[in-house]
């Protein structure tokens, strides 16, 4: 019923890609990414964290509505203030700490209804601080 609704509206019909993405896709991943609208993960388990980081990379929109922690298989994820990442209000604290001009809103349904999302990065001189170096593993 959902599809004949969409063929009624008038709008464009739009695309869903199953396929790696960002860094784990590749130059190929990332530059799907780049040509993105938006980026949505809605229970997204063990990559919301990667999608967060490709559409940040790409400065393309997202939305994302983060369930599980998986604090055990994260282990080095940590708060700013230095907590482990180990409960969902600490999760969605992590993911906002990634850039300034992401933001978090209720959904206002049963479960887990924080949405965390950013639509607009400001101008390109502000991503300067997301420059990063390699890190040791040692």
């Amino acid at each position: 019923w959902q599809r004949k609704l969409l063929r009624k509206s008038g709008c464009e019909p739009f695309g869903v890609r199953r396929e790696l993405f960002g860094e784990a896709g590749g130059e190929a991943g990332m530059a799907l990414v780049r040509g993105a609208a938006l980026v949505v993960g809605l229970h997204t388990d063990e990559v919301t964290e990667a999608i967060v980081d490709a559409a940040l990379a790409a400065r393309t929109p997202f939305a994302v509505v983060p369930c599980c922690v998986f604090s055990r298989l994260f282990p080095g994820r940590r708060l700013r203030s230095g907590r482990p990442v180990t409960s969902h209000p600490s999760l969605v604290a992590y993911l906002l700490e990634k850039h300034p001009a992401v933001r978090s809103a209720r959904l206002g349904f049963a479960g887990k209804d924080v949405v965390v999302f950013c639509t607009d990065y400001g101008a390109p001189s502000d991503a300067a601080h997301l420059m990063c170096a390699p890190c040791d593993e040692g």
